[in-house]
């Protein structure tokens, strides 16, 4: 018989390492998190949205500082969260602080589009509601347009416009037109012609 081996006491044995579940949480809500304002952009015509995106990419700044101060795992979505959200911080605070005046005005020219065409056709002038951009502070604007002042945009701007939104605007002067044509048919409908009757017949009236 062969000689029996000491088994090794149970302090020696070699044991695997447990393997810890993935600590993603963090990251990937950083990450999601910085992508919503670039997915919500085309939204982001009122300061109350600006303000709410803001909010997002804050959190998400916030997640992702924690994700990696805390060793979890994740740190390729962590970082790019960061670099994401943080970006995002400062076009948002710029277009909050800068551009919300102008998003408000560009929103009221568009609902009320037919009736500012109409009156620059009449006038020459730009509204009085929008006379302020004509300032001094907004001369690098339209000069790095290669345009000298507000009004020569305004002139542009309104023929692109009717260019670009032609089939738009166009109901409202066919419905004019019709209009003019129904009140014309109108009167004619209501005229009357008198022709001589037959001898000894009365008047007759059409």
């Amino acid at each position: 018989m062969y000689p029996q081996q000491p088994q090794p006491s149970g302090s020696n044995y070699y044991r695997m390492p447990e393997k810890q579940p993935k600590r993603l949480a963090f990251a990937l809500c950083s990450f999601i998190f910085s992508l919503l304002p670039i997915l919500l952009c085309c939204f982001n015509v009122y300061p109350a949205v600006t303000v709410f995106l803001l909010l997002v990419s804050v959190l998400a700044l916030v997640l992702g500082i924690i994700s990696l101060a805390s060793h979890r795992d994740g740190k390729g979505f962590a970082i790019a969260g960061i670099i994401v959200s943080a970006l995002m911080i400062v076009s948002l605070l710029f277009s909050l602080i800068f551009l919300s005046e102008p998003l408000k005005d560009m929103m009221k020219f568009s609902e009320n589009a037919q009736e500012y065409i109409d009156d620059y056709e009449e006038t020459g002038e730009v509204p009085e509601e929008f006379e302020k951009y004509g300032a001094s502070k907004y001369d690098w604007v339209w000069h790095s347009m290669g345009m000298n002042s507000f009004s020569d945009f305004y002139g542009q701007f309104i023929g692109q416009y009717k260019e670009q939104n032609a089939w738009m605007l166009a109901p409202s002067e066919s419905g004019s037109s019709n209009s003019v044509t129904t009140d014309s048919s109108d009167k004619r409908s209501e005229e009357t012609t008198t022709r001589p009757a037959n001898y000894g017949e009365d008047p007759i009236t059409i």
